[in-house]
């Protein structure tokens, strides 16, 4: 995998046959090549529901007690009176925790900067992929000094992770996630029923297949940032393509159900509830719309008619009405 390759983390994203520790240990490695700056690379599976629980890790490094210096700082944010933790999983998909916690206050906790220089790091770049079910997928990397994350760095990732939470999203529920349609690598439509019928879907489902089958060809090596923003994290809103192979070693792509679902809040639409929350945790609306599989424009639309429902201007507004102190808008 190159340097430059960040399809291969997509990839892993979506392989489903793996257990979740093994498939959590495979994005670590796939994710190493990018993020490692010498300290190695964790990934981590999170409830975010209610109070913030991390549920499996991964690592990948040369050192051990890297890793354990990342678990101890985990641990030792998790009791600050703010829970940098929690506010790292809404202050949007990629940041530094400098960023987050602020420069130098990261410094100024003698138990943070402690854990930090045990092993000669000044800071962690985070990537999270957060989802409006409350789940999600991050990965870390120490950093050898505290800085933030580049603009280059943010539009990257924040692709990468709408694929591991969609990713982490179909392993939940794979068992209610049906099968709606089953295309060739090349996009020909072999079969579809239900919501995936109707000429439209049809189209939708084909062009989505040829897309992933260009970002996963040559132009993830000729231009890695074009096959990040051609494979979108789901079609249509609602579903995600995954390989199939049969039993001749055939490989079909099957379309599976997987729009976010919340109930709340209900007074909304589905489609305007996905687009809110997503919004409240910090994701643009152009981001929103990758992760969907959206139109901006759609999304917009979506958006204000939330909030007109709700009777507020802002999602501002929205977080400090659900969640007192929880933050900006982002």
């Amino acid at each position: 995998m190159s340097k430059s390759d960040l399809v291969g983390v997509i990839e892993s994203a979506y392989a489903l046959e793996r257990s979740e520790q093994e498939w959590l240990d495979e994005i670590a490695r796939a994710a190493r090549v990018h993020l490692d700056a010498g300290f190695g690379v964790a990934a981590f599976t999170v409830d975010a529901r209610g109070k913030y629980e991390l549920l499996t890790r991964a690592f990948v490094g040369d050192d051990p007690r890297v890793y354990d210096s990342m678990i101890r700082g985990s641990d030792i944010m998790a009791r600050q009176p703010r829970d940098f933790r929690a506010e790292s999983f809404r202050a949007g998909p990629c940041q530094t925790i400098s960023q987050v916690v602020g420069a130098g206050e990261l410094r100024k906790n003698p138990e943070i900067a402690a854990v930090l220089d045990s092993v000669d790091a000044g800071d962690m770049m985070g990537v999270v992929g957060a989802d409006p079910t409350g789940f999600g997928v991050g990965l870390g990397g120490l950093l050898p000094q505290a800085r933030a994350a580049t603009r280059a760095e943010v539009r990257r990732w924040s692709r990468v992770v709408a694929h591991l939470a969609a990713g982490y999203r179909l392993r939940r529920t794979l068992a209610e996630r049906p099968v709606v349609a089953v295309l060739s690598p090349s996009g020909e439509l072999e079969h579809a029923e239900g919501g995936a019928k109707p000429t439209e879907a049809r189209e939708a489902l084909r062009r989505a297949a040829q897309a992933v089958d260009r970002a996963r060809g040559r132009l993830r090596r000729e231009d890695a940032d074009e096959a990040l923003e051609t494979w979108r994290g789901l079609v249509s809103g609602r579903w995600s393509l995954v390989d199939q192979f049969e039993s001749d070693g055939r490989r079909f792509v099957v379309a599976r159900q997987n729009d976010p679902e919340t109930p709340f809040p209900p007074n909304l639409t589905q489609r305007e509830r996905q687009v809110l929350i997503y919004r409240m945790l910090g994701h643009p609306l152009k981001l929103i719309g990758y992760e969907l599989g959206l139109g901006t424009s759609t999304v917009s639309s979506a958006l204000s008619s939330a909030l007109g429902k709700l009777g507020v201007e802002s999602v501002t507004d929205v977080i400090r009405f659900l969640m007192p102190g929880g933050g900006g808008e982002g």
